[in-house]
């Protein structure tokens, strides 16, 4: 890691613990020694580093950058409100307009209430599922950020192992522990909260839908995690992608292109359920982030950029396997193209160092990559054949 970078990570470290505040941003957490610690700007599908180090960004911010880094009209929106305010001390019109905005986008909720991060979100939808079923079990699929109840297998997660026997834990499309669970724990789920795609594994609607028919047999809520296919996978995220209609979802990467805001909607019937219970807080009507998803759902509902991001993706993930093809590199994609993953599982043993050495060599390139390669509205095809380059070459020096 180059001079200011690595300066300003041991500053960093004496303040803050992990030298940052989310844990996918530690440096070198997966050998990754040629990505810089920090970046200083972006604009575009481009960032820079501390050193001026410029690279074609593919990890968008973890997710939130769908539109590009300082989308004018997004931007411009903020700017606007910030003129009129950013909290108040009682509701301001934007919750309203942002509220319309994203539901005419999605299309299946009727109603929504912000927060400002994902684990909120789904902890939110899970609350209201089990106050308004009674029951205290649910099923968990996915990630879902670090609540209590979506953490209890974490390494020391420092939870009550008393609330253990309520979480019922399987695998992205293990289609037989989903019928055990149901059989044995059915009548006592509250809930199934469920990540509709494991982006480094093929989509599975079969697995879904299964999920859905199970949910209403047992009258359990289907909670869909749209935390990072919200707004990425379709316009009207995963739920119209699949099309499979779930009872709640939970939103925030996608939603405001960055700025801070996540939500969970759902149908009238399991949202009123907040006539009987409390879920609050004091940001969640911050008025910056909701001018920005505005504009970012009006930029939705009036530009291509759905198709972009897909045909961008296939366009990127076609280059990289005829690339791997062609030079022999023991690696396939997998996934959905708006997010497609590399698999290095064709290596076999080898695959714990190809991975570090080829990813090592991209960021030396100019090229961020990511687990998921995420693109934006705002990449355009020299950005993928610059790509396609730099993989080319940075094969050829790995191999």
């Amino acid at each position: 890691m180059a001079s200011r970078n690595e300066e300003h990570l041991q500053r960093a470290l004496r303040s803050i613990p992990w030298g940052t505040q989310t844990n996918a941003k530690r440096h070198e957490r997966d050998g990754m020694r040629e990505r810089p610690a920090f970046i200083e700007r972006a604009e575009g599908c481009r960032m820079w580093d501390l050193d001026g180090r410029e690279f074609i960004d593919y990890r968008a911010a973890l997710g939130p950058i769908v539109l590009g880094y300082q989308y004018a009209p997004v931007d411009a929106a903020v700017r606007r409100q910030m003129e009129k305010g950013i909290l108040f001390s009682m509701a301001s019109p934007v919750e309203a307009e942002a509220a319309e905005a994203i539901l005419a986008t999605t299309g299946w909720p009727e109603q929504i209430r912000f927060m400002k991060t994902g684990a909120d979100a789904c902890a939110c939808c899970l609350r209201l599922a089990r106050s308004r079923t009674g029951r205290d079990h649910f099923l968990s699929v996915g990630y879902h950020g670090y609540q209590d109840w979506f953490a209890m297998a974490w390494p020391n997660p420092g939870i009550p192992a008393a609330l253990m026997p309520f979480v019922h834990e399987i695998a992205y499309g293990d289609a037989g522990a989903l019928e055990s669970v149901f059989a044995e724990h059915g009548s006592r789920l509250a809930a199934a909260v469920v990540v509709p795609l494991e982006w480094h594994l093929d989509p599975d609607p079969a697995f879904l839908k299964r999920l859905r028919e199970l949910c209403d047999r047992h009258g359990a809520a289907l909670v869909f995690d749209e935390i990072l296919t919200g707004f990425r996978m379709a316009r009207d995220g995963a739920a119209g992608y699949f099309g499979i209609t779930p009872d709640m979802a939970a939103y925030a990467k996608g939603m405001a292109n960055g700025y801070p805001l996540s939500a969970f909607a759902g149908k009238r019937e399991w949202m009123r359920t907040l006539e009987q219970t409390i879920l609050t807080t004091t940001y969640a009507g911050e008025t910056l982030s909701l001018a920005a998803a505005c504009a970012v759902m009006e930029i939705y509902r009036r530009e291509p950029v759905h198709e972009h991001l897909h045909r961008t993706g296939a366009a990127l993930r076609k280059g990289f396997e005829e690339i791997f093809s062609e030079t022999g590199f023991p690696a396939r994609t997998a996934g959905v193209d708006p997010g497609f993953v590399i698999d290095f599982s064709p290596a076999g043993e080898a695959a714990e160092s190809l991975h570090p050495a080829l990813f090592n060599a991209l960021y030396a390139a100019g090229i961020f990559a990511n687990e998921q390669w995420f693109v934006t509205y705002s990449h355009r095809e020299s950005d993928i054949d610059q790509t396609l380059q730099a993989m080319r070459n940075s094969i050829r020096k790995v191999l």
